[in-house]
């Protein structure tokens, strides 16, 4: 169906951050049950994030060299630089609220950015086996 390898990179990088995205909201209805009902706004928030991971992914395997500084990516560095710039709003957003339960807003920020960095390196090391990156995509 995708034969393209950008498209087949698009698409697997946008599912996996689709379903890491259901991910956190299970392994965060666990601590808080409230949050994780699709009716309530910091759900929205967690899984646009995460698909958001998928899709600057998707979009950044045509990279292969850093841009400024000239050394090498390797997917999984490039996929958790990405997931944990991208974390960094929803993490500071989520030191800002109450602090119930066992952990303190610190452990939720670090927790966040921990995360984005793994799904981001998950991604975009299966999204480059499937899809491929760099010239590959342009062509």
């Amino acid at each position: 169906m995708f034969r393209h390898p950008a498209a087949k990179r698009f698409m697997v990088a946008l599912s996996l951050g689709t379903i890491f995205g259901f991910l956190c909201l299970y392994l965060v209805g666990r601590q808080q049950p409230e949050i994780a009902s699709l009716t309530h706004p910091i759900a929205w928030s967690i899984l646009t994030d995460r698909i958001l991971i998928g899709m600057v992914i998707a979009f950044a395997g045509a990279f292969t060299v850093h841009p400024i500084l000239g050394f090498s990516y390797r997917p999984w560095l490039r996929g958790s630089c990405l997931g944990a710039v991208v974390s960094l709003p929803i993490a500071t957003g989520a030191m800002s609220g109450p602090s119930t339960g066992p952990m303190s807003p610190w452990v939720v920020f670090v927790a966040t950015v921990v995360s984005g960095m793994i799904y981001g390196a998950i991604i975009d090391l299966v999204a480059t086996r499937v899809g491929g990156e760099g010239v590959d995509l342009v062509r």
